[in-house]
Protein backbone atom coordinates (compact mmCIF):
# COMPACT_ATOMS: atom_id res chain seq x y z
CA UNK A 1 0.00 0.00 0.00
CA UNK A 2 1.30 3.59 -1.11
CA UNK A 3 0.66 6.66 0.83
CA UNK A 4 -1.59 7.82 -2.02
CA UNK A 5 -3.34 4.31 -1.41
CA UNK A 6 -3.81 5.36 2.56
CA UNK A 7 -4.76 8.61 1.92
CA UNK A 8 -7.58 7.42 -0.39
CA UNK A 9 -9.04 4.76 2.21
CA UNK A 10 -8.62 7.74 5.21
CA UNK A 11 -10.85 9.85 2.97
CA UNK A 12 -13.48 7.96 2.22
CA UNK A 13 -13.64 6.98 5.95
CA UNK A 14 -13.10 9.96 7.19
CA UNK A 15 -15.51 11.40 4.09
CA UNK A 16 -13.00 14.47 3.56
CA UNK A 17 -11.30 15.12 0.81
CA UNK A 18 -7.82 13.45 -0.06
CA UNK A 19 -6.10 16.71 0.07
CA UNK A 20 -7.47 17.21 3.71
CA UNK A 21 -6.27 13.68 4.02
CA UNK A 22 -3.61 13.76 3.10
CA UNK A 23 -2.76 16.88 5.49
CA UNK A 24 -4.28 14.33 8.28
CA UNK A 25 -1.66 11.74 7.27
CA UNK A 26 1.28 14.20 6.96
CA UNK A 27 0.43 15.69 10.45
CA UNK A 28 -0.04 12.25 11.76
CA UNK A 29 3.96 10.83 10.52
CA UNK A 30 5.42 14.33 11.55
CA UNK A 31 4.17 14.02 14.44
CA UNK A 32 6.07 10.23 14.91
CA UNK A 33 9.08 11.54 13.34
CA UNK A 34 9.25 14.61 15.88
CA UNK A 35 9.13 12.70 18.72
CA UNK A 36 10.72 9.86 17.87
CA UNK A 37 13.81 12.12 17.22
CA UNK A 38 13.05 13.94 20.41
CA UNK A 39 12.46 11.35 22.97
CA UNK A 40 13.28 8.21 21.26
CA UNK A 41 9.88 6.33 21.09
CA UNK A 42 6.42 6.55 20.07
CA UNK A 43 3.93 4.38 21.70
CA UNK A 44 0.39 3.83 19.61
CA UNK A 45 -2.05 1.53 22.29
CA UNK A 46 -2.95 -1.65 20.36
CA UNK A 47 -1.07 -0.52 17.16
CA UNK A 48 2.73 -1.25 18.00
CA UNK A 49 5.45 1.21 19.08
CA UNK A 50 8.79 2.85 17.60
CA UNK A 51 12.06 3.03 18.94
CA UNK A 52 15.40 4.09 18.23
CA UNK A 53 18.16 1.65 17.80
CA UNK A 54 21.57 2.79 18.62
CA UNK A 55 24.22 0.73 16.61
CA UNK A 56 27.87 1.15 18.20
CA UNK A 57 30.65 2.59 16.12
CA UNK A 58 32.86 -0.28 14.99
CA UNK A 59 35.42 -1.04 12.30
CA UNK A 60 34.30 -3.10 9.11
CA UNK A 61 36.25 -4.25 5.99
CA UNK A 62 34.87 -3.59 2.55
CA UNK A 63 33.91 -7.06 0.77
CA UNK A 64 35.36 -6.69 -2.41
CA UNK A 65 38.99 -4.87 -1.00
CA UNK A 66 38.97 -6.06 1.86
CA UNK A 67 40.56 -2.56 3.49
CA UNK A 68 38.76 -1.20 7.25
CA UNK A 69 36.00 1.02 7.19
CA UNK A 70 34.78 3.17 9.79
CA UNK A 71 31.29 3.09 10.65
CA UNK A 72 30.17 6.13 12.95
CA UNK A 73 27.63 5.36 15.57
CA UNK A 74 24.36 4.53 13.62
CA UNK A 75 20.34 5.43 15.07
CA UNK A 76 17.78 3.44 12.88
CA UNK A 77 14.21 3.57 13.80
CA UNK A 78 12.84 0.29 14.93
CA UNK A 79 9.10 -1.23 14.52
CA UNK A 80 7.41 -3.26 17.08
CA UNK A 81 3.75 -4.40 16.48
CA UNK A 82 1.98 -4.48 19.26
CA UNK A 83 -0.66 -7.51 20.69
CA UNK A 84 -3.83 -6.27 18.98
CA UNK A 85 -2.12 -6.06 15.45
CA UNK A 86 0.34 -9.53 15.84
CA UNK A 87 -3.26 -11.15 16.44
CA UNK A 88 -5.21 -9.59 13.41
CA UNK A 89 -2.17 -10.53 11.32
CA UNK A 90 -2.14 -14.43 13.38
CA UNK A 91 -5.59 -14.99 12.84
CA UNK A 92 -5.63 -15.87 8.96
CA UNK A 93 -2.95 -18.29 9.88
CA UNK A 94 -4.35 -19.98 12.05
CA UNK A 95 -7.88 -20.49 9.77
CA UNK A 96 -5.31 -22.09 7.30
CA UNK A 97 -3.85 -24.99 9.60
CA UNK A 98 -3.29 -28.48 8.95
CA UNK A 99 -7.15 -30.15 9.14
CA UNK A 100 -7.07 -34.40 9.64
CA UNK A 101 -8.43 -34.84 6.31
CA UNK A 102 -5.85 -32.74 4.58
CA UNK A 103 -2.86 -34.26 6.38
CA UNK A 104 -0.97 -35.41 4.17
CA UNK A 105 3.26 -36.67 3.95
CA UNK A 106 5.47 -34.09 5.43
CA UNK A 107 9.18 -34.17 3.58
CA UNK A 108 11.49 -31.28 3.44
CA UNK A 109 12.74 -30.65 0.26
CA UNK A 110 16.54 -29.33 0.55
CA UNK A 111 19.54 -28.26 -1.94
CA UNK A 112 22.77 -30.03 -1.17
CA UNK A 113 26.24 -28.13 -1.37
CA UNK A 114 26.54 -29.52 -4.75
CA UNK A 115 23.25 -27.86 -5.97
CA UNK A 116 21.50 -31.64 -6.06
CA UNK A 117 17.99 -31.15 -4.58
CA UNK A 118 16.92 -33.72 -2.22
CA UNK A 119 13.78 -34.94 -1.08
CA UNK A 120 13.56 -36.71 2.69
CA UNK A 121 10.43 -37.60 5.14
CA UNK A 122 10.29 -35.77 8.37
CA UNK A 123 8.46 -38.50 10.17
CA UNK A 124 9.23 -42.58 9.70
Amino acid sequence: MTRSDLTTKLSLRMNVSKKEADKYLTAILDTIMYNLEKEGRVVVQGFGSFRINVHKARVAKKPITGEPLYLPVRKKPVFHAGKELRELINRESENVALQPDRVREERQTFNSVHGVSQTIPLSK
